[in-house]
Protein backbone atom coordinates (compact mmCIF):
# COMPACT_ATOMS: atom_id res chain seq x y z
CA UNK A 1 0.00 0.00 0.00
CA UNK A 2 1.55 3.56 -0.70
CA UNK A 3 2.45 5.25 2.45
CA UNK A 4 0.13 8.19 1.18
CA UNK A 5 -2.84 6.15 0.83
CA UNK A 6 -1.83 4.06 4.35
CA UNK A 7 -1.71 8.02 6.16
CA UNK A 8 -4.71 9.08 4.65
CA UNK A 9 -6.64 5.47 5.79
CA UNK A 10 -5.43 5.81 9.63
CA UNK A 11 -6.14 10.03 9.43
CA UNK A 12 -9.84 9.01 8.82
CA UNK A 13 -10.63 5.98 11.08
CA UNK A 14 -9.35 7.64 14.19
CA UNK A 15 -11.74 9.96 13.75
CA UNK A 16 -14.53 7.99 13.30
CA UNK A 17 -17.25 8.31 15.94
CA UNK A 18 -17.70 5.22 17.51
CA UNK A 19 -14.34 4.17 15.79
CA UNK A 20 -13.65 2.05 18.86
CA UNK A 21 -17.33 0.05 18.88
CA UNK A 22 -16.86 -0.40 15.42
CA UNK A 23 -13.97 -2.26 15.46
CA UNK A 24 -14.79 -4.33 18.60
CA UNK A 25 -18.29 -5.01 16.96
CA UNK A 26 -16.54 -6.50 13.65
CA UNK A 27 -13.81 -8.41 15.54
CA UNK A 28 -16.66 -9.86 17.76
CA UNK A 29 -18.19 -10.82 14.30
CA UNK A 30 -15.70 -11.75 11.95
CA UNK A 31 -12.40 -12.58 14.60
CA UNK A 32 -9.39 -10.94 14.10
CA UNK A 33 -6.50 -12.53 12.73
CA UNK A 34 -2.87 -11.59 13.47
CA UNK A 35 0.01 -10.93 11.20
CA UNK A 36 1.77 -14.20 11.51
CA UNK A 37 5.11 -12.54 10.73
CA UNK A 38 4.76 -10.05 12.94
CA UNK A 39 4.06 -12.58 15.90
CA UNK A 40 6.92 -14.44 14.94
CA UNK A 41 8.95 -11.57 15.41
CA UNK A 42 7.81 -10.81 18.41
CA UNK A 43 8.88 -14.23 19.31
CA UNK A 44 12.66 -13.93 18.17
CA UNK A 45 12.63 -10.09 19.99
CA UNK A 46 11.58 -11.80 23.60
CA UNK A 47 14.14 -14.19 23.00
CA UNK A 48 16.44 -11.52 22.60
CA UNK A 49 15.31 -9.40 25.49
CA UNK A 50 15.60 -12.05 27.77
CA UNK A 51 18.83 -13.29 26.64
CA UNK A 52 19.92 -9.55 27.73
CA UNK A 53 18.25 -9.32 30.67
CA UNK A 54 20.02 -12.78 32.31
CA UNK A 55 23.10 -11.53 30.94
CA UNK A 56 22.80 -8.14 33.13
CA UNK A 57 21.67 -10.18 35.86
CA UNK A 58 17.89 -9.57 35.65
CA UNK A 59 15.62 -12.96 36.23
CA UNK A 60 11.66 -13.42 34.67
CA UNK A 61 11.02 -15.91 37.84
CA UNK A 62 8.45 -14.72 40.37
CA UNK A 63 9.07 -11.23 38.95
CA UNK A 64 5.93 -8.28 38.82
CA UNK A 65 6.53 -6.88 35.32
CA UNK A 66 5.03 -3.96 33.89
CA UNK A 67 4.74 -4.08 29.96
CA UNK A 68 4.55 -0.39 27.91
CA UNK A 69 2.45 -1.05 24.94
CA UNK A 70 0.83 -4.21 24.82
CA UNK A 71 -1.42 -3.14 22.14
CA UNK A 72 -3.81 -5.83 20.27
CA UNK A 73 -1.78 -9.40 20.75
CA UNK A 74 -0.38 -9.56 24.30
CA UNK A 75 2.17 -12.30 23.10
CA UNK A 76 5.11 -11.24 25.20
CA UNK A 77 3.06 -11.33 28.69
CA UNK A 78 1.71 -14.69 28.01
CA UNK A 79 5.37 -16.00 27.64
CA UNK A 80 6.47 -13.70 30.52
CA UNK A 81 3.85 -15.37 32.67
CA UNK A 82 4.51 -19.07 31.22
CA UNK A 83 8.22 -18.78 32.20
CA UNK A 84 7.63 -18.02 35.93
CA UNK A 85 6.63 -14.02 36.21
CA UNK A 86 4.47 -13.73 39.67
CA UNK A 87 2.36 -10.75 37.59
CA UNK A 88 2.15 -8.96 35.00
CA UNK A 89 0.70 -5.65 34.05
CA UNK A 90 -0.22 -5.09 31.09
CA UNK A 91 -1.02 -1.62 29.80
CA UNK A 92 -1.81 0.97 26.71
CA UNK A 93 -2.95 4.71 26.21
CA UNK A 94 -6.24 3.33 25.05
CA UNK A 95 -7.43 0.05 25.40
CA UNK A 96 -6.40 -2.57 22.34
CA UNK A 97 -6.34 -5.66 23.91
CA UNK A 98 -10.07 -7.80 24.14
CA UNK A 99 -11.16 -11.38 24.46
CA UNK A 100 -11.00 -11.46 20.63
CA UNK A 101 -7.30 -10.33 19.93
CA UNK A 102 -5.98 -12.09 23.36
CA UNK A 103 -7.97 -15.38 21.85
CA UNK A 104 -6.29 -15.20 18.51
CA UNK A 105 -2.75 -14.42 20.18
CA UNK A 106 -3.18 -17.98 21.94
CA UNK A 107 -4.03 -20.16 18.69
CA UNK A 108 -1.37 -18.24 17.29
CA UNK A 109 1.30 -19.69 19.99
CA UNK A 110 -0.61 -22.98 20.56
CA UNK A 111 0.77 -23.80 16.72
CA UNK A 112 4.02 -22.61 17.64
CA UNK A 113 4.28 -25.00 20.22
CA UNK A 114 1.19 -27.48 20.33
CA UNK A 115 3.16 -29.63 22.73
CA UNK A 116 2.99 -27.32 25.28
CA UNK A 117 0.41 -28.53 27.81
CA UNK A 118 -0.39 -25.29 29.78
CA UNK A 119 -1.10 -23.18 26.31
CA UNK A 120 -4.00 -25.73 26.15
CA UNK A 121 -5.50 -25.17 29.39
CA UNK A 122 -5.52 -21.48 28.53
CA UNK A 123 -9.25 -20.32 28.16
CA UNK A 124 -8.55 -16.61 29.35
CA UNK A 125 -7.08 -13.99 30.49
CA UNK A 126 -8.49 -15.07 34.23
CA UNK A 127 -6.26 -17.74 33.78
CA UNK A 128 -2.84 -16.16 33.60
CA UNK A 129 -1.54 -13.60 36.39
CA UNK A 130 -2.49 -10.56 33.89
CA UNK A 131 -3.68 -7.35 34.64
CA UNK A 132 -4.83 -4.74 31.61
CA UNK A 133 -4.62 -1.15 32.78
CA UNK A 134 -5.63 0.92 29.76
CA UNK A 135 -5.80 4.21 29.90
CA UNK A 136 -2.58 3.61 31.72
CA UNK A 137 -1.92 5.54 34.79
CA UNK A 138 1.23 5.01 36.69
CA UNK A 139 0.39 6.21 39.87
CA UNK A 140 -2.25 3.13 39.83
CA UNK A 141 1.47 1.08 40.20
CA UNK A 142 2.48 0.69 44.10
CA UNK A 143 6.19 2.38 44.70
CA UNK A 144 9.02 -0.35 45.10
CA UNK A 145 6.18 -2.73 43.55
CA UNK A 146 7.89 -3.50 39.50
CA UNK A 147 10.83 -5.84 39.04
CA UNK A 148 10.84 -5.37 35.36
CA UNK A 149 9.90 -3.05 32.99
CA UNK A 150 9.76 -4.18 29.12
CA UNK A 151 8.41 -2.97 25.52
CA UNK A 152 9.31 -4.11 22.32
CA UNK A 153 8.79 -1.29 19.35
CA UNK A 154 6.95 1.29 21.34
CA UNK A 155 9.97 3.91 22.39
CA UNK A 156 10.07 5.23 19.58
CA UNK A 157 6.61 6.45 19.17
CA UNK A 158 7.14 8.53 22.09
CA UNK A 159 8.42 12.20 22.12
CA UNK A 160 11.82 13.07 23.39
CA UNK A 161 10.30 15.18 26.32
CA UNK A 162 7.38 12.88 27.35
CA UNK A 163 9.61 9.36 26.96
CA UNK A 164 12.01 11.48 29.83
CA UNK A 165 9.05 12.38 31.89
CA UNK A 166 7.65 8.67 32.11
CA UNK A 167 11.16 7.69 32.77
CA UNK A 168 11.71 9.64 35.42
CA UNK A 169 7.96 8.68 36.94
CA UNK A 170 8.47 5.12 36.56
CA UNK A 171 12.06 4.94 38.91
CA UNK A 172 10.13 5.29 42.18
CA UNK A 173 7.72 2.24 40.80
CA UNK A 174 11.12 -0.12 40.64
CA UNK A 175 12.05 -2.61 43.30
CA UNK A 176 15.83 -2.59 44.64
CA UNK A 177 16.26 -5.73 41.46
CA UNK A 178 14.66 -3.24 38.59
CA UNK A 179 15.37 -3.81 35.52
CA UNK A 180 14.28 -1.99 31.81
CA UNK A 181 14.53 -3.68 28.65
CA UNK A 182 13.23 -1.62 25.52
CA UNK A 183 13.87 -2.98 22.15
CA UNK A 184 13.22 -0.06 19.69
CA UNK A 185 12.79 -0.11 15.97
CA UNK A 186 14.36 3.03 14.46
CA UNK A 187 12.89 2.27 10.56
CA UNK A 188 10.27 4.77 9.35
CA UNK A 189 7.02 2.50 10.05
CA UNK A 190 5.14 3.40 6.49
CA UNK A 191 7.61 1.58 4.95
CA UNK A 192 6.75 -1.46 6.77
CA UNK A 193 3.37 -1.41 4.14
CA UNK A 194 4.89 0.45 1.67
CA UNK A 195 8.72 -0.97 -0.10
CA UNK A 196 9.21 1.49 -3.13
CA UNK A 197 10.17 3.90 0.06
CA UNK A 198 13.51 3.64 2.01
CA UNK A 199 13.54 2.82 5.70
CA UNK A 200 14.61 5.49 6.60
CA UNK A 201 12.44 7.96 4.20
CA UNK A 202 11.24 10.24 7.20
CA UNK A 203 14.60 11.69 8.25
CA UNK A 204 14.18 13.73 4.50
CA UNK A 205 10.71 15.32 6.20
CA UNK A 206 11.43 18.81 7.20
CA UNK A 207 9.69 18.64 10.53
CA UNK A 208 6.57 20.25 10.02
CA UNK A 209 5.91 17.65 7.75
CA UNK A 210 6.49 14.82 10.41
CA UNK A 211 3.97 17.12 12.74
CA UNK A 212 1.31 17.11 10.39
CA UNK A 213 1.57 13.34 9.16
CA UNK A 214 1.75 12.70 13.36
CA UNK A 215 -0.67 14.74 13.68
CA UNK A 216 -2.62 12.67 11.21
CA UNK A 217 -1.83 9.24 12.14
CA UNK A 218 -1.88 9.86 15.87
CA UNK A 219 0.85 7.21 16.05
CA UNK A 220 3.89 8.90 14.45
CA UNK A 221 7.84 8.48 15.59
CA UNK A 222 10.12 10.20 17.11
CA UNK A 223 12.92 9.68 14.84
CA UNK A 224 15.27 9.54 17.58
CA UNK A 225 18.71 7.38 16.33
CA UNK A 226 20.14 4.60 18.49
CA UNK A 227 22.82 6.80 19.82
CA UNK A 228 19.97 9.60 20.78
CA UNK A 229 18.51 7.25 23.40
CA UNK A 230 21.09 6.82 25.99
CA UNK A 231 21.71 10.75 26.85
CA UNK A 232 17.51 10.39 27.41
CA UNK A 233 17.72 7.46 29.77
CA UNK A 234 20.55 9.32 31.90
CA UNK A 235 18.56 12.49 31.74
CA UNK A 236 15.56 10.26 33.79
CA UNK A 237 18.42 8.97 36.14
CA UNK A 238 18.89 5.50 34.68
CA UNK A 239 22.00 3.34 34.29
CA UNK A 240 22.75 1.68 30.42
CA UNK A 241 23.86 -1.87 31.65
CA UNK A 242 23.98 -3.23 28.11
CA UNK A 243 23.55 -1.88 24.51
CA UNK A 244 22.78 -3.76 21.28
CA UNK A 245 22.49 -2.74 17.77
CA UNK A 246 21.93 -3.68 14.56
CA UNK A 247 22.86 -2.10 11.05
CA UNK A 248 20.78 -2.68 7.89
CA UNK A 249 23.73 -2.21 4.98
CA UNK A 250 21.43 -1.33 2.12
CA UNK A 251 20.33 1.77 4.15
CA UNK A 252 24.01 2.30 5.00
CA UNK A 253 25.21 2.72 1.64
CA UNK A 254 21.65 4.53 0.83
CA UNK A 255 22.28 7.06 3.32
CA UNK A 256 25.16 8.56 1.38
CA UNK A 257 23.20 9.74 -0.91
CA UNK A 258 19.45 10.75 0.26
CA UNK A 259 18.41 14.25 0.40
CA UNK A 260 18.36 14.58 4.03
CA UNK A 261 17.24 17.23 6.62
CA UNK A 262 19.77 19.06 8.03
CA UNK A 263 19.89 17.14 11.79
CA UNK A 264 20.24 13.91 10.32
CA UNK A 265 22.35 14.78 7.24
CA UNK A 266 25.12 15.33 10.01
CA UNK A 267 25.17 12.22 11.70
CA UNK A 268 27.14 9.49 10.48
CA UNK A 269 25.87 6.44 7.60
CA UNK A 270 26.36 4.01 10.91
CA UNK A 271 24.03 6.16 13.02
CA UNK A 272 21.53 6.33 10.15
CA UNK A 273 21.60 2.85 9.45
CA UNK A 274 20.96 1.50 12.79
CA UNK A 275 17.75 -0.17 12.59
CA UNK A 276 16.98 -1.56 15.55
CA UNK A 277 17.83 -1.33 19.50
CA UNK A 278 17.78 -3.20 22.70
CA UNK A 279 18.69 -1.47 25.97
CA UNK A 280 18.85 -2.67 29.15
CA UNK A 281 18.27 -0.22 32.02
CA UNK A 282 18.52 -0.04 35.86
CA UNK A 283 17.80 3.30 38.03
Amino acid sequence: MDWRLKVGRQAILTRLPFGRLLRVTKRRLFGYRPDPDNLSDTLKNWSQMRAALSHTGGVIEGATVLEIGTGWFPTIPILQCLQGAGHVYMSDLNAHLDDVSFAATLDFLRRVDPADQRLREIRSRKDLPLTYLAPFDVNDLADGAIDLVTSRTVLEHIPPDVLVQLLKSLRPKLSARGRMVHLVDHSDHLEHADKSISKINFLTWPERKHAWINRLTREGENRLRHHEYPPLFALAGYRLLLEQDKIHEPTRQLAKSLPLQWRFAAMTPEQLATMSSLYVLAP
